[in-house]
């Protein structure tokens, strides 16, 4: 959402400097007359241009035609992107200032899942100003918002000002839940195409330790790796992509489950077919890598030669898996069908 501010939309700025000063108006008036805070007020509808201005202003090139919306993209894949940690920010400022001026928390804290909820559908429902409803948005958006909620929150406490009693805001909050997440779930429901989030980010420390240890399980103590991205591949399943000096391996995430293994090597001429103990040789390594790696693969395997080395295909859960070992005895690929 908020990296088109840095694409070259010249007009963004302009419409954002429009658009605080009328809000900002706005909020003033709505101070003197009900009698809030007045900063926290004005500066609450300053925050609020910023939200629609980096939410709703339309990028330079654009967008699709269909109304969708993706699912499925964890909170910790949202975060590790700069985009997603701005997103987050952006809504600080939100909660922070609505509870200074309103000092009702939970009628805040619901008024800010509403508001990305409306916004995240609203993109979804207008694809061609080039942004997208996305649950990792809206799910990093809210964070930010309800950690304004808790800074507003000590900001009031420590200047001993009055918070709304806890059972008329949770009847109030309940009441504005219901009136303004109905309308937008119905939209979600009815009006766009859910699909399946893809794309890359980069690895936390834990996923890159993760990493290390299985690089050294597969390939031996001192392994070097030299990159880890986390990535989804569209069909919901989080993997980590883990690329070594002459190898290359696919885990699943978080169960750190083995996808495939690849050898950067170039081939070799495919082994003697009549060498029987060096078969049982490379068979033993393949028995007891699928032993460690994939202990659901059964049966006897199918043995075939396949650029250079020996293919082991085992029958798996819903499929098969192949199994190649070099010259060596070494896997140096693995792979499921």
């Amino acid at each position: 959402m908020i990296s088109a501010i840095l694409n070259g939309n010249a007009g963004l700025i302009p419409a954002f400097l429009v658009l605080a000063l009328l809000l900002g108006a706005a909020a003033r008036a709505l101070a003197a007359r009900r009698d809030l805070p007045r900063w926290p007020t004005v500066l609450l509808g300053v925050s609020l241009a910023g939200e629609l201005t980096a939410t709703l202003y339309p990028t330079v090139n654009g967008g699709g035609q269909n109304p969708n919306c993706t699912w499925g993209a964890g909170l910790d894949f949202t975060l590790a992107g700069t985009q997603g940690q701005l997103n987050l920010l952006m809504y600080v400022p939100l909660g922070l200032f609505a509870v200074l001026a309103f000092g009702r928390p939970t009628a805040v804290a619901v008024g800010i899942l509403a508001l990305t909820g409306v916004t995240e559908t609203a993109q979804g429902l207008l694809p061609a100003i080039g942004r997208a409803c996305d649950g990792g948005d809206l799910a990093a958006n809210a964070l930010g918002g309800l950690a304004g909620v808790l800074l507003g929150c000590t900001v009031r406490l420590a200047q001993r000002r009055r918070i709304r009693p806890a059972g008329r805001e949770l009847m109030f909050g309940s009441a504005l839940a219901v009136a303004l997440g109905g309308p937008v779930l119905a939209v979600q429901f009815l009006a766009l195409d859910p699909t399946v989030a893809t794309g890359l980010s980069a690895a936390t420390r834990s996923q890159r330790e993760l990493a290390g240890r299985d690089a050294e399980l597969l390939f031996g103590p001192g392994t070097r790796v030299v990159a880890v991205q986390h990535f989804m591949d569209g069909s919901g399943i989080d993997r980590l992509d883990v690329t070594l000096e002459h190898q290359a391996f696919t885990l699943d995430w978080p169960s750190g489950r083995l996808v495939d293994v690849n050898d950067f090597l170039p081939a070799e001429p495919d082994p003697d077919p009549a060498d029987p103990a060096a078969d049982q040789e490379a068979r033993e390594a393949a028995d007891r890598f699928l032993a460690q790696w994939r202990p659901a693969a059964t049966g006897e395997p199918r043995l075939a030669p396949h650029g250079g080395r020996r293919r082991f295909t085992y029958t798996d859960v819903g499929g098969t898996v192949h199994v190649d070992v070099d010259r060596n005895n070494r896997v140096v690929e693995f792979r499921q069908d």
